[in-house]
């Protein structure tokens, strides 16, 4: 899929003062909106408790971006939408990589099953740009190695130049928190890094179904 938009939700306080009858009416029929699209890919995540008034993710793919829009429009149109504020939007889309010319991982965006996932928003620093193509590649080369080095840990890197704040989306799927934390110690001992402008904030994730996801709320 060609267009990724990850959307953060904090969750009203005031759905929890509505009957218990009430709130499985309204959390039913959104998952029933979530279930019958068929032109969005949506996958569910909790942040509850990971990050300042932030409750769930929504990443949600699509080939047309007014697919996204069309759709989070009705979402937000349910009963239970209007419970929903959304407080954090990463808008990106798949290129393929500059640095490595084999590379297809940016044509397979589906999930990868890990319990975990972690994104950031990434710009480089303007020296960065001023480095010929030739020196970027190969100090990319390190950047590379390391990763290569956490095979289990998947990574999804999508472009936002010129549609959102930063540059890249950074997101990983990971099964182990620990395992990841060394992925990133050791990936700040790399010269690139030193080109690095921001890469914050860091949103962890814990992958749910939508009917989990539903019960967090």
């Amino acid at each position: 899929m060609t267009y990724h938009d990850y959307l953060f939700f904090s969750v009203r306080s005031s759905l929890r003062d509505l009957s218990p009858d009430l709130q499985d009416k309204y959390k039913k029929n959104f998952l029933k909106e979530l279930q019958n699209e068929k032109k969005v890919i949506t996958n569910s995540y909790v942040l509850t408790g990971l990050k300042d008034d932030f409750s769930l993710l929504l990443w949600m793919q699509s080939d047309r971006i007014e697919n996204i829009q069309n759709f989070l429009t009705s979402l937000l149109h349910t009963k239970m939408g209007r419970y929903l504020q959304i407080r954090q939007t990463l808008l990106g889309t798949t290129r393929p990589t500059q640095y490595s010319s084999a590379s297809s991982g940016h044509i397979d965006t589906e999930r990868k099953g890990g319990a975990y996932l972690i994104i950031y928003p990434f710009t480089k620093t303007h020296e960065w740009y001023q480095l010929s193509f030739a020196k970027r590649k190969e100090l990319m080369k390190g950047h590379i190695k390391i990763g290569r080095k956490h095979p289990q840990i998947t990574q999804l890197l999508l472009y936002s130049y010129g549609i959102d704040d930063s540059e890249f989306i950074v997101s990983y799927e990971t099964d182990d928190l620990r395992e990841f934390q060394t992925l990133v110690m050791e990936l700040r001992t790399d010269s690139v890094r030193s080109y690095t402008q921001q890469d914050t904030p860091v949103f962890t994730c814990v992958y749910k179904t939508p009917e989990e996801v539903l019960e967090f709320l």
